[in-house]
């Protein structure tokens, strides 16, 4: 574990500082591709371990199989599920599995090693026959509860003929109004009556909870689009991701408030006091005023374009230097990209906020990160690929970190008059402001699919100070709040462990000091 007095150690050891090569990522991981069985189309849609370290799979197309790394072999457990894409390992050994239209608990009694029982835990929820209504999960709290995220329909195409759940009529248009093809008429013609996301059936676009031994599930919290990483951390705060779209002018990170309203209104139909018109109609500053801002924004194209998973940070894979600054940190994964986003909290007037940046970025890494798994060192992590006919990939790649430590930033800060940076090792650093190019703009919340960037300024810096392993810069105006920052730092920063890893920055700026 990487921590100060080491690092101050290696300064010593190697000062004076020396000319570094280009930072490369191959230099401090491996990557490598972990062997696929036969016969499975090879898309991931949940990955974890059991307590023998073996990897439980679920495969999109409905296995569940069970790899052996030290014999690279691989075992079907289970078989039949339609679009499985979370799989949880409890503690007695049985495995959960979020399927389409269930939640199913997986028994071995007859310990073969093969499921022989398929337990329906919950089927609580509605299915329109929209192909997106995706469900994402699993994850439980300290008291056994667990968490699901269902994904909204979209307007792409209609609903099928025979259902399941109660269908509300909010708006207008009935069942019949949505079912496309056939006597029921073209698709293409209805959709223009339609939000582009909707949720006419239980409970798409929810948060749930299903308490233990109970089949029952609970509205949770409103307002997500796409949950597809779903985090618990070990304070019982969920965390979820969700993808840029109607509502979301950029990707998100939800700190999920129990009964919160997180900005996406097709789930409203299903809260406590549900509105009486198509959510999507209601005023947009109602809305607004209504939502539980995401703690952090992920620009589209620049930072991040389809969340996925999120992990904790860990010190055995990122070498941090301070494990409080480790403490509160995530990694999330994206799948249009050959690359891992990087949150780094901050807290500001008691609002929680924070910068988003690239933790790994590599053709390496490939795209399609949809799943990741610590190995049990946390030296590893274990990345499941997917497309679904999207941008992505297949397999698993294992990434392990070499124990060679590289320089990142390791935490983001705002301060009344600008940004302070801290580093896991001391810096050399220019501190010419015209080396660094800062810009903010806001990000609408509309209907519309995602956002321009409203009221793009550049953000001149008056001083640029660095003082061991920190780095303060100071705008020449003071930072405003409703704004994302965009913070390039010169690419000529340095330090005796490497060259910067990563010097581009996204902060959330909800609220600023006065």
């Amino acid at each position: 574990m990487i921590n100060g007095l080491l690092l101050a150690g290696v300064s010593l050891l190697l000062s004076p500082l020396t000319s570094m090569a280009a930072f490369s990522w191959e230099d401090h991981y491996n990557f490598e591709n972990i062997p696929m069985p036969e016969g499975v189309d090879p898309q991931i849609g949940g990955i974890t371990q059991n307590a023998n370290q073996q990897l439980v799979v679920c495969f999109h197309r409905g296995e569940i199989m069970i790899y052996d790394e030290p014999s690279k072999q691989w075992h079907m457990y289970a078989s039949g599920l339609q679009e499985p894409l979370g799989v949880y390992v409890e503690k007695s050994g049985t495995i959960l599995v979020i399927q389409r239209g269930e939640l199913t608990r997986l028994h071995d009694k007859d310990k073969d090693g093969t499921a022989d029982f398929y337990e329906t835990v919950s089927s609580d929820w509605g299915l329109s026959g929209n192909y997106h209504e995706f469900n994402f999960g699993i994850v439980k709290d300290s008291q056994g509860n667990i968490y699901l995220g269902l994904g909204t329909a979209s307007n792409g195409a209609g609903v099928r003929e025979e259902i399941r759940g109660k269908w509300n009529d909010t708006g207008g248009l009935s069942h019949e109004d949505f079912i496309s093809g056939g006597e029921h008429g073209e698709w293409s013609v209805k959709k223009r009556k339609v939000a582009r996301m909707y949720a006419r059936v239980p409970y798409r676009g929810c948060i749930l909870q299903i308490k233990p031994n109970s089949s029952k599930a609970h509205v949770y919290a409103t307002g997500v689009r796409t949950p597809n990483g779903l985090y618990m951390d070990e304070n019982d705060q969920l965390w979820v991701s969700d993808n840029q779209g109607d509502w979301l002018g950029a990707s998100k990170l939800h700190r999920i408030q129990k009964d919160g309203f997180h900005g996406h209104p097709a789930s409203l139909l299903w809260a406590k006091n549900s509105p009486a018109i198509t959510p999507s109609k209601l005023p947009v500053a109602e809305l607004d005023a209504m939502r539980i801002k995401a703690v952090a924004l992920f620009p589209q194209g620049d930072c991040a374009n389809s969340m996925t998973d999120v992990l904790p940070l860990s010190q055995e894979f990122i070498p941090v230097a301070q494990e409080s600054n480790a403490a509160k940190q995530l990694m999330i994964g994206e799948m249009n990209h050959s690359r891992l986003i990087h949150y780094l909290p901050d807290v500001v007037n008691g609002t929680e906020q924070g910068a988003a940046g690239h933790l790994i970025n590599t053709p390496s890494l490939v795209k399609g990160n949809n799943s990741l798994i610590y190995s049990n060192d946390q030296k590893a992590i274990y990345v499941g690929k997917t497309h679904l006919k999207w941008p992505g990939d297949e397999g698993i790649k294992k990434v392990t970190y070499k124990d060679k430590p590289y320089l990142l930033v390791e935490s983001v800060k705002l301060t009344p008059k600008g940004f302070e940076f801290t580093f896991n090792s001391s810096i050399e650093a220019s501190v010419d402001v015209q080396d660094y190019e800062i810009s903010s703009y806001g990000v609408r919340y509309h209907a519309g699919y995602g956002s321009p960037k409203v009221n793009l300024t550049t953000e001149p810096s008056a001083k640029v100070t660095t003082a061991g392993n920190t780095l303060t810069i100071e705008l020449l105006h003071k930072p405003k709040g409703n704004k994302v920052y965009d913070i390039k730092l010169p690419a000529t920063i340095t330090s005796e462990l490497s060259d910067l890893s990563s010097c581009r920055f996204w902060y959330t700026a909800h609220s600023v000091y006065q």
